[in-house]
């Protein structure tokens, strides 16, 4: 037995799952459990004996062990969400029902954008070499290699969408967020409405800002100027008395 099979620290792969990496963060895990040749605990393969069996001690360990293990391998405000299942299996089921089904074009977008914002640095060329080649891999996951029109023809769409959505300044970042995390991503006619009404919306709220700013100042200047006028009257008021003082003096 390797030092990790009985460890509940040990974690599954050294990227946890984060919410758009489903795809390459399970095969890491069916990899590992399969590894350990514990893959029916997740599968439903290996059936929980009766209590009475003298296997179900074990068997329960082994079971909270590969759960800790998944509990390991995601990021904690993921692990929270699944936090009470009852078994490794309906764990596993769980996050493929959240993550499995969902539209991988956020995770798609951001594996352009890291590609096209690779930099050697202060790496080797194999180290480097390696990074481009995981993000290359992963990409050709989501983005297998086909001769279908359409699909090539959908993706040369979804294409102008992330060129689209890269481009725009950051002040977008929730409007491209929302629409990379839809469960379907909208047509590029549709992205660029949703973009036009946040531009519109934007320019609203820094008229009502402005509105606001420019009544404050004017309020304010009122303000002052009425202050002046007061303050002059009082000096006037002064003035006049002291001069009258000064009349009953020589008198």
């Amino acid at each position: 037995m390797g030092e990790s099979d009985g460890n509940p620290g040990w974690k599954l792969t050294t990227v946890p799952l984060n919410g758009v990496n489903y795809i390459s963060w399970s095969r890491s895990v069916l990899l590992a459990i399969g590894g350990k040749q514990k893959l029916g605990f997740i599968n439903g393969q290996s059936i929980c004996p009766a209590k009475t069996d003298g296997k179900y001690a074990e068997w329960m360990g082994t079971d909270r062990l590969i759960r800790s293990w998944i509990f390991n391998s995601m990021e904690p405000r993921i692990a929270d969400i699944f936090t009470f299942s009852e078994s490794a299996r309906e764990l596993w089921d769980s996050i493929a029902e959240l993550y499995g089904n969902q539209n991988n074009a956020a995770r798609i977008f951001e594996l352009k954008q890291e590609i096209a914002a690779a930099d050697q640095g202060d790496k080797t060329f194999i180290e480097h070499l390696g990074s481009l080649k995981r993000m290359w891999d992963e990409h050709d996951m989501y983005r297998p290699w086909t001769a279908d029109a359409k699909t090539l023809q959908k993706r040369a769409e979804e294409d102008k969408k992330f060129s689209l959505l890269s481009s725009l300044k950051t002040d977008y970042e929730n409007v491209r967020s929302n629409i990379l995390m839809n469960p379907s991503l909208p047509s590029l006619s549709s992205v660029c409405s949703i973009i036009q009404r946040e531009e519109t919306r934007k320019k609203t709220m820094n008229n009502d800002v402005k509105l606001s700013s420019e009544r404050s100042e004017s309020s304010v200047f009122l303000a002052e100027k009425d202050e002046k006028k007061k303050n002059l009257q009082y000096q006037q008021r002064k003035r006049t008395m002291e001069q009258e003082q000064r009349g009953n003096f020589l008198l």
